[in-house]
């Protein structure tokens, strides 16, 4: 395979780990840029552009963004194809260990919501279950939890808190 071919295939690949970064977060397509960047011993500045477009040159090189970043050394075309064979695997690794495997923080922040609305659930009817039971033996008195707990209701953190788990399971469940 010729120079231009490798090149052109290495590029490639290159769009494509950027754009599967892109996928996972902002942040880990700027890591893989980075990594890029110290792969290379060049310096790219990790902008929060919308799309990046990086080109590996044939002498080592960087475009980015109709830029060029140049090393202080030219390197010849084999070390720049175990450069970048170093690269993959790094960037690989750091995919795989940020892919779609683990939950996100908002994703367990959800679930954890949940969570709270079901024991806030459970404990509405408990606490329905024992004023029927109060109320029905004359104690009236303790009827007066169930309109505390009721009043809750009120309060915007308990309604946020079902507002969001709803929201969260009509989402999930659309999918």
């Amino acid at each position: 395979m010729d120079k231009e071919a490798q090149l052109k295939k290495i590029n490639t690949e290159l769009k494509v780990y950027i754009n599967e970064a892109s996928f996972v977060s902002t942040s880990c397509r700027n890591r893989l840029i980075r990594l890029l960047g110290k792969t290379f011993d060049i310096s790219l500045p990790v902008e929060n552009f919308a799309r990046i477009d990086v080109l590996l040159l044939e002498d080592g090189s960087i475009e980015m963004r109709d830029e060029v970043y140049r090393r202080e050394e030219v390197l010849s075309f084999d070390d720049v194809i175990a450069r970048y064979q170093g690269f993959k695997e790094k960037a690989d690794a750091m995919l795989r260990r940020r892919g779609s495997d683990t939950f996100s923080g908002n994703e367990a922040r959800n679930i954890l919501n949940l969570f709270m609305v079901l024991l806030i659930m459970v404990l509405f009817i408990a606490l329905i279950g024992y004023t029927i039971d109060a109320f029905l033996d004359g104690n009236y008195i303790h009827c007066i939890w169930l309109i505390m707990i009721v009043s809750s209701w009120f309060i915007p953190s308990v309604r946020d808190r079902f507002i969001q788990a709803f929201l969260y399971l009509k989402r999930k469940f659309k999918r």
